[in-house]
């Protein structure tokens, strides 16, 4: 297992691609230096600015490099020890407080199948989003480091597979007849809706551990009170 370098991180264009390399290292040096970034999250419990966008992108950057493309299902139970091993590493390199294991574990799982499809639609589709007939047996070079040619040519066999075909035919028509189809960008709802409450009110950080308690402690207090005043005015 290894820790994501620049060369694993996806270069939409050279401008975003040097601004990713200059953020990872930045994120690494401070780890090296025993040193945690920090991450602001919403009410919601969603990463946002400050640093919501590195952590994210970190995050992608690790699971990439370290879980194999081939693992479809998340929930699976041989999928534990990377879980772990995401987990353990994002405490090192983040103050991420341990009320945000789920989230995180299950928007790693998010990023790996938003990987696997990515690399399925570039490379072994073509433009009309049909799969190729001979596609290439060797990872893009781009991924070589993190992709092994065995687990390249895995991922080909279970994308290839006729049921799997069928499957992502089903998807497809489903997708295309979303009655509210996501026309976002790369930033996600959470940092969006920060974008449109920016400077408000509504832009106050409470973390989602804090709300849950907050919310219990403030229901047992109003059942007291309802029964204290049942017996006052008896």
């Amino acid at each position: 297992m290894t820790t994501p370098t620049e060369d694993d991180i996806p270069s939409p264009n050279e401008a975003k691609g040097k601004k990713g390399i200059v953020m990872m290292k930045k994120i690494i040096q401070a780890r090296s230096e025993g040193k945690k970034k920090e991450v602001s999250w919403n009410a919601k419990g969603q990463p946002i600015e400050p640093g919501g966008a590195n952590f994210i992108s970190y995050l992608g950057s690790y699971v990439r490099a370290n879980v194999p493309i081939t693992y479809d299902d998340w929930k699976d139970s041989s999928l534990d020890a990377y879980k772990e091993l995401i987990w353990n590493n994002i405490q090192l390199t983040f103050n991420v407080d341990i009320c945000r294991k789920t989230f995180v574990l299950r928007k790693a799982g998010l990023l790996l199948r938003n990987f696997r499809t990515s690399l399925a639609h570039k490379y072994l589709k073509d433009d009309n989003g049909d799969y190729l007939e001979n596609p290439p047996n060797q990872p893009p070079t781009q991924y070589a480091s993190i992709i092994s040619d065995d687990i390249w040519r895995q991922f080909i066999a279970k994308r290839m597979d006729k049921t799997f075909k069928e499957k992502s035919i089903q998807n497809k028509g489903r997708a295309s007849h979303s009655k509210y189809p996501y026309r976002g960008s790369r930033k996600g709802y959470a940092r969006i809706e920060q974008d449109l409450v920016s400077h408000s009110i509504a832009s106050v950080l409470f973390p989602v551990c804090d709300l849950w308690l907050n919310s219990i402690v403030t229901h047992v207090l109003s059942f007291f009170l309802s029964i204290f005043l049942s017996f006052v005015f008896l």
